[in-house]
């Protein structure tokens, strides 16, 4: 018998690599990712319940596809294109009551490319709109504190995965009972529920009455799983009027990004508007700084909040406080029927990038006005044509500008990273208003310009110019730059650090989807106290991602030939592969065939391991291989060794699986000698240790006959 020769080769089938900025402090939410949960709630501007329909408007700079699963359980797939920068999308309109309840009317949003998500809902038939930004389910926390608004308040909790135990500790207004299936809860109550994926818990009175003080304000929501929590108010009588209702909604953020410096001011045309200042801590000290109320100084416990004063006009708040807070803008055009509320960002999560995208619905023309709040020293760095004011509170000074955005998409940018600005937008249609703070996860393209990524299956290898990086930034402090943690330190070598480490160190977080395990982390130089040395804070953070596509084709090269005795050489490269196939010659698996090409007797057995290389948390499914004299695997030269993780033939024989590798063995009598070539490829698959579902399940899945 002649013997066979193996060459190794590998075909790559997808190693991608993304790079995103995460935010200038460690404290700062990410509002970039792929996916996205959310809800409909309802929206009336009478005491009448309405149909509401929704708008997704997705914003990318790369082109990619999203999946949509709408309120009624469809899903839709939205093409993202690649020079449009804002994706609009219809969801389905559903009829959704007030009251208190639990419903399957999630929206999902998954998408192959990072995007930012902001979700309009308008009455269908009443009127009345909100607007505004969804966080990434990777943002996403399990315990949250709820600022609410004075009247008709309504707290919204969305599960992300099945089986998530909720549990709300009610801190309502005294007047303010509720009741959830059939019993009724005032304040300090405490109830559980569990809910499984896509299930919307609504607390909300039954019915929306003017003057009716419900207000959930320092309630707290603790979940066993990450959730999204949403407050706001279906009907929210503001300024005090009886004439003055409209709906209002905000996302609420984890706590981990709240801040302690914030700048308010009236925006645009409206009546006045009040900030509700929510503690996270024990001891907060709160000084609010405004012009016509002076300097007010508050103390705050855990939960607690504070109503600063009414501001009209030209009023601007400095507000600084000991501990991390949050701070709900509320925001009222007396008997306009017109009000909406922010969450205000924190000075030190201002940005140097937006994408302003111009929401509009085909039942309402809205006017968009664009405010810009920085640094007095920094307005020639923004990029608009605007005149700007500088407002001062003592020590405290800041510009800002309005604009009205043309009907298309606005990018605002700042020409350095020492000159951060928030931005806010105002939609005016016609007695109808939104507002919300627009998100900044934009590239930073001094880091960018400086950083490589690059990664294999075991370990990342990223190297930053340090020279480059001080072109943007302060100059940069080497020993003080990491990859996530003190104990991850980058090599200098001249003026670039490189930063080596595999996938187990450095806090690196591995998720596996439908189609992708991403592994991420983030680079960041922190800020030490010169006396103590202690990290005090962060200059910048920058986030990398690697992708690694599931389902990766590992190649093998069979030459046969007859001379009898082996040769020994090298060939392909597999230093970039997420699996390694090796030959043995044994059933125990302990003589390797070593070298390329590699002599095996066409009368003998070819023991197979197709094995996983480090990557954490995931498991390897071998799905099929097969032998062919194509490397493509032509059908007309295949023969098929494993089909559906099952043996094919009566030649081919599996041995064992473990999460790690597969091994198996086949009769090589049973090859085509003549062909010149003789490929063997295995497709495999990639799942997370914990996922027990049918498709990764390591054994046969080919369906009884």
């Amino acid at each position: 018998m002649e013997p066979i020769i193996f060459r190794a080769t590998m075909d790559v089938k997808g190693l991608l690599l993304l790079t995103l900025l995460a935010g200038m402090v460690a404290a700062e939410p990410r509002y970039s990712g792929r996916k996205f949960v959310a809800s409909l709630f309802p929206i009336s501007k009478t005491t009448t319940p309405d149909t509401v329909t929704g708008v997704l408007f997705i914003t990318h700079t790369r082109p990619g596809t999203c999946s949509v699963i709408n309120v009624d359980g469809t899903a839709h797939h939205v093409q993202l294109q690649r020079n449009v920068t804002v994706t609009k999308f219809n969801l389905q309109s559903k009829f959704v009551t007030f009251g208190a309840y639990t419903q399957m009317r999630a929206i999902d949003v998954e998408c192959s490319a990072d995007s930012q998500l902001y979700l309009l809902l308008r009455g269908h038939t009443n009127g009345g709109s909100v607007a505004f930004p969804v966080l990434p389910v990777d943002s996403l926390s399990a315990r949250y504190l709820v600022p609410s608004v004075p009247n008709n308040a309504l707290l919204g909790v969305v599960a992300v995965t099945d089986n998530t135990t909720v549990t709300i500790q009610l801190n309502t207004s005294r007047s303010c009972a509720l009741t959830f299936k059939g019993t009724t809860y005032t304040r300090g109550s405490q109830f559980t529920v569990v809910l499984q994926k896509r299930v919307v818990l609504q607390l909300a009175r039954p019915e929306m009455k003017s003057q009716m003080h419900c207000d959930f304000g320092g309630s707290v929501v603790q979940s066993s799983k990450p959730v999204a929590v949403f407050s706001g108010s279906p009907s929210l009588n503001f300024p005090q009027d009886t004439n003055n209702a409209d709906a209002v909604m905000s996302q609420i953020p984890p706590i981990e990004s709240w801040g302690k410096t914030f700048f308010v001011r009236p925006i645009g045309y409206r009546d006045g508007s009040v900030l509700r200042v929510l503690a996270a801590y024990n001891h907060t000290t709160v000084v609010v700084d405004s012009g016509v109320y002076g300097v007010r100084t508050t103390q705050l416990d855990e939960g607690q909040f504070y109503d600063a004063p009414y501001m009209r006009g030209g009023d601007l708040y400095y507000i600084n406080s000991s501990m991390p807070i949050l701070v709900l803008q509320m925001v009222g055009v007396f008997k306009q029927y017109s009000v909406y509320t922010s969450i205000v960002p924190a000075v030190e999560t201002y940005g140097v990038e937006y994408v302003i995208p111009d929401i509009q619905t085909s039942d309402m023309e809205y006017g968009c006005h664009v405010s810009i709040d920085t640094s007095p020293a920094c307005t020639s760095s923004i990029n608009i044509d605007a005149t700007w004011t500088t407002f001062s509170r003592h020590s405290h000074r800041i510009s800002t500008a309005d604009i009205i955005a043309p009907h298309n998409t606005t990018a605002i940018r700042s020409t350095t990273n020492a000159c951060p600005f928030a931005v806010h937008i105002t939609g005016y249609g016609s007695r109808e208003m939104f507002g919300f703070f627009a998100m900044t996860d934009v590239q930073d393209t001094v880091v960018s310009d400086s950083l490589k990524v690059a990664c294999t299956p075991e370990r990342w290898f990223v190297t930053l110019d340090t020279k480059k990086l001080a072109l943007g930034n302060p100059v940069p402090i080497t020993k003080n730059i990491f990859m996530s943690n003190t104990y991850c330190p980058g090599s200098l070598d001249g003026d670039v650090l490189v930063f080596n480490f595999t996938y187990n160190d450095c806090n690196t977080e591995t998720k596996t989807g439908s189609s992708l395990m991403t592994f991420s982390n983030y680079l960041t130089e922190y800020e030490r106290d010169p006396e103590t040395n202690l990290v005090t804070g962060s200059k910048w953070r920058y986030n990398i991602y690697c992708d690694l596509a599931q389902g990766e084709t590992d190649v093998i090269n069979f030459v046969p030939i007859k001379p009898i005795v082996p040769t020994v050489q090298t060939a392909g490269n597999t230093e970039q592969q997420a699996t390694v196939i090796t030959f043995y010659s044994d059933s125990s698996f302990e003589n390797e065939i070593i070298g390329n090409p590699l002599k095996v007797d066409l009368a003998s057995s070819v023991y197979v391991q197709v094995a996983m290389k480090d990557v954490p948390d995931a498991k390897l499914l071998v799905d099929n291989c097969n032998v062919s004299a194509n490397k493509g695997a032509d059908n007309s030269t295949a023969v098929r060794l494993l089909q559906n993780r099952c043996e094919a033939n009566d030649f081919t024989h599996v041995i064992g699986r473990v999460d790690k590798l597969t091994r198996f063995y086949f009769d090589a009598s049973q090859l085509k000698s003549h062909y010149d070539n003789i490929y063997v490829s295995c497709n495999v698959t990639f799942c997370s240790l914990t996922d027990f579902s049918l498709k990764c399940q390591n054994r046969c899945q080919m369906k009884s006959r």
